[in-house]
């Protein structure tokens, strides 16, 4: 089994403050998710791997140190969320140039370029120019073009970011297992659900750190920063609260006792951020007023959309409200807590 150790790997722009900073980590054969929200860094950091842009740290593949190669040398095939395709040349252009490139004959390249086309929808559109195809096509020619150059590294930047969601998803199902069997795959995402859907083990990018590696549940649960708060949870909600002992306040209202577990001295007086899920609220005449804004089901709960203030929260409460009236709502738990300058976690689970 092949492996890409990463180690202290790290990428600068232009002498400004490192947009990649201190990586360590492994990635093994078969499809590897890079989960980051939206200028997270997933972008950089694959550039970074393949030796577009220059990095530092160590980079070994199967105990081969590549921080010295070129982008040839290292044998890495990157898909760009932009496709990167010839678009006045056709498709079949497109499949055989990296194959031609390498000096395979001519004949094979016919062969193997109509093989793969096939399974990518693109055998009825293999001679048109690029320019003529919609985006479905165009996705599946990056990845087509990328399954058949077989490199020893793929790396595939969001590539169905362009595609409607119902049409993301059919692509997602149809393609990416393809690439099981490909070697080491680094899938680029900022989707939660197709990070869970690859991976019982995600690695998540925030602000150009390595925050945290395990699956969708342990990202969501033990949430080592607000961006896998955010992600992996269903309707989560952050409100400002005051650190006050071994419970905390919000709008006014003191938490039940012994809500915060393991929270650094530091942190008492100050205002942090806190991670609530829809079943952390419960109706009290002792909470805070909050007004309805909207109201949906969701598998067995009612979710209800509240505003206090301007601060907006979703709750799990009975359904008996409407879109309008007040109710008094306590936080009974929390989920987390957040520096409010980093977004690190800083409470123990």
């Amino acid at each position: 089994m092949s492996k890409l150790v990463c180690k202290d790997f790290s990428v600068k722009y232009f002498g400004y403050d490192e947009s990649i900073s201190c990586v360590s980590t492994e990635f093994s054969d078969g499809i590897n998710v890079l989960f980051a929200a939206k200028k997270g860094g997933k972008t950089t950091f694959l550039k970074g791997l393949a030796g577009v842009v220059p990095s530092t740290g160590s980079l070994f593949y199967d105990d081969v140190d590549l921080s010295t190669l070129s982008l040839k040398d290292r044998d890495f095939q990157m898909v760009f969320d932009d496709y990167a395709l010839f678009s006045r040349h056709s498709a079949r252009y497109n499949l055989e140039y990296p194959l031609k490139i390498r000096k395979v004959p001519k004949e094979d390249r016919h062969k193997r370029a109509e093989e793969a086309a096939a399974l990518f929808d693109l055998d009825l559109m293999i001679d048109a120019p690029v320019y003529r195809l919609n985006e479905w096509h165009k996705v599946s020619l990056a990845l087509c073009r990328a399954y058949l150059r077989g490199a020893k590294v793929i790396l595939i930047d969001n590539v169905f970011a362009r595609l409607d969601p119902m049409t993301r998803r059919e692509a997602f199902r149809r393609y990416l297992p393809l690439f099981a069997e490909k070697g080491i795959v680094i899938y680029a995402t900022d989707d939660p659900q197709e990070a869970e859907a690859l991976s019982g083990r995600i690695k998540l990018l925030s602000y150009g750190y390595l925050m945290q590696e395990g699956s969708a549940v342990d990202l969501a649960t033990k949430p080592a920063c607000l961006t896998s708060f955010l992600s992996f949870n269903t309707y989560p909600s952050v409100l400002p609260l005051l650190v006050n002992g071994e419970t905390g306040e919000t709008f006014g209202v003191t938490l039940p006792k012994g809500t915060l577990i393991s929270v650094a001295e530091s942190y008492q007086g100050k205002e942090v951020i806190a991670g609530f899920i829809p079943s952390d609220f419960s109706l009290s005449e002792n909470g805070f007023s909050a007004i309805i804004e909207a109201k949906f089901h969701a598998f067995d709960n009612t979710i209800y959309r509240l505003n206090h203030e301007g601060e907006g929260f979703f709750a799990a409460l009975p359904d008996e409200y409407g879109i309008g009236e007040k109710v008094s709502v306590l936080p009974i738990r929390l989920s987390c807590l957040f520096d409010s300058v980093n977004q690190r976690a800083i409470m123990r689970y």
